[in-house]
C-alpha cells in the first residue's frame, strides 16, 4: 500500500476493529508489519502513527486475511474534493461518494459557459440541495430526547431501556434500582444526557454564575415574603420549583429538619426561614445564603470511577448521580445540565453515536425554550411519554401539534414519536370497541394503540403516522423497544438520504440531457409557468395572527402565580418561562399560517404541470420545485421565529418599569396571573414601532427565503442568490 498522505481521527480505532475481526494479536500485527508492538498499541488507543507506520499496518492486516483493511484502503484512496470526507464506519459512507461524484459532475458542468440559463438555475440548486444533505450524513452524531410531564416515568424507563441499573439493589424496588433518581415528580433537576465515553463517569455543565445567582435570589424572595410579618398571600404563596429548592437547601445546609419533641410529635424547622428570621433585610439573607454555599470552592465539573466492574460502576454512578441532582456534594456547582457517560453507549447502529437525553419534566408551560431546541434540531429523535391511561395525553397533543403548526416538521418521518409506560396490569384493564378484555399485554396493547392513533387522527389527520410504541419496566423486553426507537434515527438519516439521490438523479438528468432540445424546452416551460404564478402572488399574505397571542396563550395556561412572578422578576426571561421564546413562537407560527394559502397555490401550479404530457422530460424538475417548497416555507417561518425574538426581546428586558409594575401585582388581592397578563398586552399592543419594524423584517425575510429562490428559478435577469440558495433545510423532515 503507498503511504498514507492524511489519516483520520478514527483510524487507530479502525486498526483495532479490523485486527479483532481476525482474531489475531498485537504481536502477530507486529511482527507481521515490522512495527514495534509497543507502537501498534499506542496507535490503536489514539496516537497519531506515521504515514509509513499506517501504511505497513494495513498491509500487514491485509496479507493476514482482513477484508476491512483492504476495503480501508481503497477508501483512504478516494479524493474527497466536495464532500467533507466521512468516517469509515459511517453507514452512508458509499451514499456520500456518490454524492462526491455528483458534485465533481456539476462542477464540470457548470464550469461550461454555454449552458441554458434554466438548466444552469436548476443545477445550481440541486448542488446546494446535495451538498446540505451531505453535511447531515456526514456526521454520526443523533440524540433520542425524551419528553414527558413529571411523575410520568420517563427517567425509570430510561434507565430499564438502557440498563442503567444498580444490581445490587432489590429487584422488586424499581426506584432503588435505577441509576436515574426517580420520584412522585419533580425529581430531575436538569437536563441528564447518558452519552458514549471512554470509561464511566459522570460531567456536570454549571450553571452560569448570574442564573445561580437569579435562582439563590428567587429563592431567598420567596422564603423572605412567608416569614411571619412577611408579605406572603395566604392563597398564593410563591416559591422556586421543587427540585431546585432541594438542591439549594442542601447546597446551603438550610434544610428542613424533622425532630421529635418530649412527646413524640415531629416538628418541622425550616433552617432557611429561621435565617431570614436573623436577618434585618431580604439583600443581607441573600448574601448569607450565598456565603454558605460556599460558590468558589465548587469547582469540580468531572468525576471519573476506577476500575471495577461495570456491575460496581452504575452501583457508584447512581449514588453520584443522587448526590449531584440534590446538590449535596460540597466541591460540585449547580447542574445546567448532566452527562452520564458510558463506554460503548449508543453503538447498537455500527458507525453512530446515538446518546439519550432525560428532559426536565414538563409541569405547567408545554413549549420550553429548552425542549423547543430538542423539538427542532434535525439530528433529534423526540420521545413523547405518556402515562398508559392518559396517552395521549393533553401535552403529548399539544406538542405535536407545535411540532406541526410552529416548525412545519413532519411527525412520520422519524422526528416523533409517542412511548406510553402502562404500570401493573393497566394494559389488561383495556377493553375495545365490543367491551372485550384483551388477552394479554401485547393484545391490551394493540387495543390501546388503536384509540390513540383515534385521538390523534381527529382534525385534519396529519398525526396519523406518529408511532406509537409501549414499554412497561417490569415485564417488557428493553432491548425490543430500544431498537423500535433506533428505527426511528434510521429513518431520520433515511429521509435525508432519500433527498440526495433524488437530488443527484436529477443532477445528473440535467447532464445527460443538456443538449436535447425537447428537455430543455420542457425545463424552460416549467420556469415560465412558475414566473407567471410568482408575477400574480409575489406579496408577503396578510398577518393572520400576531405573535403576541401565544405569549398570552402561555400565560393562561400557567397552573401556579409563582411562575409569572419568577418571570416578572427576571425581566421576561425565566429559565422555565421565557416571554421572548413564546413570542418568537408566535412569529413561526404567524408566518406558517400566513403562507398556508400561497403554497397551497403553487401546488396546485406543480400538480397541474405534473399532469401536463407534454412536460414528461421536465418531471424531475417540477418534483425538485415541490421539495424545495416545503424548505422554503420551514426556512421562512425558522427566520421568522428569530425576527420576533429579536426585535422584542431588548426592548422587553430594558423595560424595568414594565416589569416593575409587573412584580407589583403581587399582594394586590387574587388575580396576579390576570393583572400581569394585561399589563403585558398592553405593551405590546402600544408598541406600534417594534410591530410595524417587525412586519417590515417579515417581508424582508419572505422576499430572501420564499420569492428570491422561486424567482432564481423562473427567471433568467433574476441574478444570482447573493447569500446562496435557499435549500430545504434539516428540519425538512
Amino acid at each position: 500500500m503507498e503511504a498514507i498522505a492524511s489519516a483520520p481521527t478514527s483510524m487507530g480505532q479502525d486498526i483495532a476493529q479490523f485486527r479483532a475481526e481476525i482474531s489475531a494479536t498485537q504481536s502477530q500485527l507486529a511482527s507481521k508489519s515490522g512495527v514495534d508492538q509497543s507502537r501498534v498499541s499506542r496507535i490503536e488507543k489514539g496516537e497519531t502513527g506515521s504515514p509509513s507506520e499506517l501504511g505497513k499496518i494495513l498491509d500487514a492486516l491485509v496479507a493476514l486475511g482482513s477484508k476491512g483493511a483492504a476495503d480501508y484502503g481503497a477508501y483512504l484512496a478516494k479524493e474527497w474534493q466536495y464532500v467533507e470526507r466521512p468516517d469509515f464506519s459511517n453507514p452512508q459512507r458509499n451514499i456520500l461518494e456518490m454524492a462526491e461524484e455528483s458534485l465533481r459532475q456539476i462542477a464540470d458542468f457548470l464550469d461550461q459557459e454555454d449552458r441554458p440559463w434554466p438548466l444552469k438555475r436548476q443545477i445550481e440548486r440541486q448542488r446546494a440541495a446535495i451538498e446540505a444533505a451531505a453535511v447531515y450524513l456526514g456526521k454520526n452524531a443523533h440524540q433520542i430526547a425524551f419528553i414527558g410531564e413529571v411523575g410520568v416515568g420517563k427517567s425509570t424507563a430510561i434507565s430499564f431501556l438502557y440498563g442503567l441499573i444498580d444490581p445490587t439493589s432489590p429487584p422488586s424496588e424499581l426506584r432503588e434500582r435505577v441509576v436515574l433518581e426517580t420520584g412522585g415528580g419533580h425529581t430531575t433537576l436538569c437536563e441528564v444526557n447518558i452519552r458514549r465515553g471512554p470509561g464511566f463517569g459522570i460531567v456536570v455543565q454549571a450553571q452560569s454564575d448570574e442564573e445561580m445567582r437569579n435562582l439563590v435570589g428567587d429563592f431567598c424572595a420567596a422564603t423572605w415574603l412567608r416569614r411571619p410579618g412577611g408579605d406572603g398571600q395566604k392563597n398564593d404563596i410563591v416559591n422556586v420549583s421543587e427540585e431546585v429548592q432541594r438542591a439549594l437547601r442542601n447546597m446551603s445546609g438550610l434544610t428542613v429538619r424533622r425532630e421529635r419533641d418530649a412527646n413524640g410529635k415531629t416538628n418541622s424547622r425550616d433552617q432557611a426561614a429561621e435565617l431570614a428570621s436573623q436577618c434585618a433585610t431580604e439583600e443581607e439573607f441573600r448574601a448569607r445564603v450565598i456565603e454558605l454555599i460556599k460558590l468558589e470552592l465548587r469547582t469540580r465539573r468531572e468525576i471519573w470511577i476506577e476500575d471495577g466492574g461495570a456491575k460496581a460502576a452504575m452501583q457508584q454512578l447512581r449514588k453520584l448521580f443522587r448526590d449531584i441532582n440534590n446538590g449535596r456534594l460540597g466541591d460540585v456547582p449547580l447542574p445546567a445540565s448532566i452527562d452520564l457517560l458510558i463506554p460503548g453507549f449508543g453503538s447498537e447502529v455500527p458507525g453512530l453515536a446515538v446518546s439519550a437525553v432525560d428532559t426536565k419534566g414538563l409541569d405547567e408551560i408545554t413549549v420550553r425554550a429548552d425542549l423547543d431546541a430538542r423539538l427542532k434540531d434535525p439530528r433529534t429523535h423526540v420521545v413523547l411519554c405518556s402515562t398508559f391511561n392518559q396517552a395521549p395525553s393533553t401535552s403529548v397533543q399539544l406538542l405535536l401539534d407545535h411540532l406541526r403548526n410552529a416548525h412545519g416538521v413532519r411527525v412520520d418521518a422519524g422526528k416523533v414519536s409517542v412511548l406510553a409506560l402502562p404500570r401493573d396490569d393497566e394494559a389488561m384493564a383495556v377493553k375495545d370497541d365490543s367491551g372485550e378484555s384483551p388477552i394479554d399485554d401485547e393484545d391490551g396493547y394493540q387495543m390501546k394503540c388503536g384509540q390513540i392513533l383515534r385521538t390523534l387522527a381527529i382534525g385534519d389527520g396529519a398525526l396519523n403516522g406518529v408511532p406509537i410504541v409501549f414499554f412497561n419496566a417490569k415485564k417488557d423486553d428493553a432491548a425490543k423497544v430500544r431498537g423500535q426507537l433506533i428505527e426511528q434515527v434510521v429513518r431520520l438519516r433515511e429521509s435525508h438520504e432519500e433527498r440526495l439521490l433524488n437530488e443527484c438523479a436529477a443532477a445528473d438528468e440535467v447532464i445527460r440531457h443538456h443538449e436535447t432540445q425537447a428537455f430543455t424546452s420542457a425545463v424552460q416551460a416549467v420556469a415560465d409557468q412558475l414566473s407567471n404564478f410568482l408575477g400574480a402572488h409575489a406579496p408577503l399574505p396578510p398577518r393572520i395572527r400576531q405573535p403576541l397571542e401565544e405569549l398570552i396563550d402561555a400565560i393562561d395556561s400557567i397552573r401556579y402565580a409563582s411562575t409569572i412572578w419568577a418571570m416578572t422578576r427576571r425581566n421576561g426571561e425565566y429559565y422555565n418561562f421565557s416571554v421572548s421564546h413564546q413570542v418568537g413562537a408566535g412569529g413561526a407560527k404567524d408566518a406558517l399560517l400566513r403562507s398556508k394559502t400561497w403554497f397551497e397555490k403553487l401546488q396546485g401550479v406543480l400538480d397541474t404541470l405534473k399532469q401536463d404530457d407534454d412536460l414528461a422530460l421536465a418531471q424531475k424538475t417540477i418534483q425538485q420545485v415541490e421539495v424545495s417548497a416545503e424548505g422554503w416555507r420551514r426556512d421562512f417561518a425558522e427566520a421568522a421565529r428569530t425576527a420576533a425574538v429579536e426585535v422584542y426581546r431588548g426592548p422587553l428586558e430594558a423595560d424595568v418599569d414594565l416589569w416593575s409594575n409587573c412584580a407589583a401585582q403581587w399582594g394586590a388581592g387574587p388575580g396576579f396571573k390576570v393583572r400581569v397578563r394585561k399589563i403585558i398586552r398592553d405593551w405590546f399592543e402600544a408598541q406600534t414601532d417594534l410591530n410595524q419594524k417587525l412586519e417590515e423584517i417579515m417581508a424582508a425575510l419572505w422576499e430572501k427565503s420564499v420569492v428570491r429562490p422561486l424567482e432564481h428559478l423562473s427567471n433568467e435577469s433574476a441574478g444570482e442568490l447573493s447569500e446562496g440558495i435557499v435549500v430545504p433545510s434539516e428540519n425538512g423532515i
